[in-house]
């Protein structure tokens, strides 16, 4: 165990379950049993070595001793790295003489891609003539300014590929934050066995450099489709991503404020990530109730602050419920906001005079102003809450909210059929247990009961402070690519600062990973993004598209009411050939295509 739970490298492969369940057993054993990781660590230190020479003797002792200590000093190492947020690298050829940092870019290639592993991309085979458009994304997550400029090169190595390109082979490399995007084009012009597109972007003794590789370029007239469909992520990915953080009141102390959410929504700017803040509306939007809160209890929570905060929100903040990696937006920060309730269940800010100010009131406890009837069952309360929080935030932020989660785990059997009464679209953890958050990671469904409404899963472990938690992590994301699935990662956008800058430090290496070690293979949204995507183009129950297969062509039709864009339709020819055309059609619209 205390060896497996350090094998970081097995994260992103099956073998990683290995990994994982070991520090399952740590996770739980410091949650439940109150036994801290480091203390195990240093039993297991000392007991195995000593064991060992009991039986085997001094020599065998002293291997043991040295052989754990290894490891044990790797993992930290990896710890600290990982939790260091480096932004730049120091240019090799000037050590020692010149600092000179590169900027630690983050490159993504965007399109119609069928495999993405390691160097090589796997485009398919192309029906002559077939024309593709493809967006390279570089990004600077960092805070170093660069100083070189970016090279990008783009070649294919047969006259049968063609590549249409309008950017600069030379050009500025992006500022801080930044993110500069290119399109270009590959035809195949020719038929014949295919070929390769090059693609290499060089900063200083940075580079990264991928293959583009089809296979093969049928001739048109002898193509014959067997099926078609659309089963990914938009733009092809395999897997989805959304960061997920709560605000449970306004809390300064503990960076459930303007200033704590500049932090971590800054984060999210450096990466143009796109992340959902769960909102609770009572001690968050009120100042009149969040006073009355903290004179019962004697905190001074600064109640007369809550104007500011909201201004934040409305002024520096990009609330638009659909957003998607690479965020763009006027605005200095943005974030989904989302429904957390009108009073926050299950911690202390669920005291409130409606349930004589009782600590973690749950379900039931209370009788308050919001509640239509009362008494009245848990589906009835929940949904009023729930209400409650949206018109709060409506009428103070001017934001609609759609998606939703519990607060404190605080579900019941009717918690997602309250939900969907309440008007909401997306729910995350409304029928889940945290053992199925641990170890099963449940694909995206609609709950029993539910008509519409999307429920994606969260996985644990959350608030990461250490690297055995990111390597977890970045496990599920592996599975997640594997099994289709969209990861939800919670980490409070308090980032747990008033105890440390770890989870800072770690969040940013969960982002860089999620974008740079997936090669673009994850679709990173705003958890209603996610959720409608999987709701109108996903869901065998909901889906808006029509596809059918029919005289050498294939027809795609949008029967919904929002325009599509980004979507991955897999065609597959006679011989077992394959590739992926990227398609967008408007509400209504139909598209067909080798026709």
């Amino acid at each position: 165990m205390f060896v497996l739970s350090k094998c970081f490298f097995l994260a992103p492969f099956r073998a990683g379950w290995l990994m994982l369940l070991a520090n399952v057993v740590y996770e739980t054993l410091e949650i439940k049993g109150h036994v801290r990781r480091t203390f195990l660590d240093g039993v297991i230190l000392v007991t195995v070595p000593a064991g060992t020479g009991l039986l085997w003797g001094g020599p065998a002792a002293a291997v043991a001793a040295v052989a754990l200590g290894g490891v044990w000093a790797g993992a930290l190492l990896v710890d600290l790295r990982w939790r260091s947020d480096a932004p730049a690298t120091q240019m090799a050829a000037k050590s020692g003489r010149v600092p000179l940092p590169i900027p630690r870019l983050i490159v993504t290639l965007r399109g119609p891609v069928l495999d993405r592993g390691g160097s090589v991309y796997e485009a398919g085979d192309w029906p002559e003539g077939t024309k593709q458009e493809f967006t390279l994304i570089v990004l600077n997550p960092g805070i170093v300014r660069p100083q070189l400029p970016l090279h990008i090169d783009i070649t294919s190595d047969d006259s049968r590929l063609a590549v249409i390109r309008n950017g600069k082979e030379e050009g500025e490399c992006p500022e801080p934050g930044q993110v500069l995007q290119e399109s270009f084009k590959v035809s195949a012009s020719r038929a014949g066995p295919g070929g390769d597109v090059r693609i290499r972007v060089c900063h200083g003794d940075w580079i990264w450099a991928r293959t583009l590789r089809v296979a093969s370029i049928p001739e048109r007239s002898a193509v014959r489709i067997q099926s078609a469909a659309i089963r990914r992520w938009k733009y092809g990915a395999r897997a989805g991503f959304v960061w997920r953080g709560d605000n449970d009141l306004y809390d300064p102390s503990t960076f459930q404020s303007a200033e704590g959410l500049r932090a971590a929504l800054g984060l999210a700017a450096r990466y143009r990530m796109p992340t959902t803040v769960m909102l609770s509306s009572r001690l968050s939007l009120f100042p009149e109730e969040h006073r009355a809160f903290c004179e019962r209890f004697g905190w001074n929570r600064h109640s007369e602050e809550i104007p500011d905060f909201i201004r934040f929100w409305r002024e520096e903040v990009d609330a638009s419920t659909d957003q998607e990696f690479p965020v763009r937006t006027d605005r200095p920060y943005s974030a989904e906001i989302g429904n957390h309730c009108h009073l926050h269940y299950g911690t202390h800010a669920a005291a409130d005079p409606g349930n004589g100010w009782m600590s973690h009131a749950r379900i039931g406890d209370g009788n308050y102003p919001w509640l239509k009837t009362h008494p009245c069952d848990s589906l009835s309360e929940q949904r009023d809450n729930i209400r409650a929080c949206t018109e709060a935030i409506e009428s103070i932020l001017g934001v609609h909210t759609v998606s939703y989660t519990p607060p404190s785990d605080e579900y019941d059997r009717d918690t997602a059929r309250a939900v969907e009464a309440a008007g909401i679209e997306i729910g995350n953890e409304t029928d889940a247990a945290k053992w199925q958050k641990l170890l099963t990671f449940p694909a995206e469904h609609h709950p029993a009961g539910c008509e519409r409404l999307v429920e994606l899963t969260r996985m644990l472990p959350r608030d990461p402070v250490n690297a055995p938690q990111i390597a977890m992590l970045k496990f599920w994301m592996g599975f997640a690519r594997r099994h289709g699935r969209a990861l939800v990662f919670l980490a409070h956008h308090h980032l747990m600062r008033y105890r440390s800058n770890a989870c800072h430090g770690l969040t940013s290496e969960l982002l860089r990973h999620v974008l740079a070690d997936a090669d673009g293979d994850v679709y990173p949204a705003t958890l209603a993004a996610m959720g409608r995507y999987w709701r109108d183009v996903l869901s065998e129950r909901t889906r808006t598209l029509r596809l059918s297969v029919e005289s050498g062509a294939v027809t795609v039709e949008n029967t919904g009411n929002r325009e599509l864009d980004g979507l991955p339709l897999e065609i597959e020819l006679d011989g077992g050939r394959r590739f992926v055309k990227l398609i967008s059609l408007r509400a209504g619209e139909s598209f067909r295509v080798l026709e």
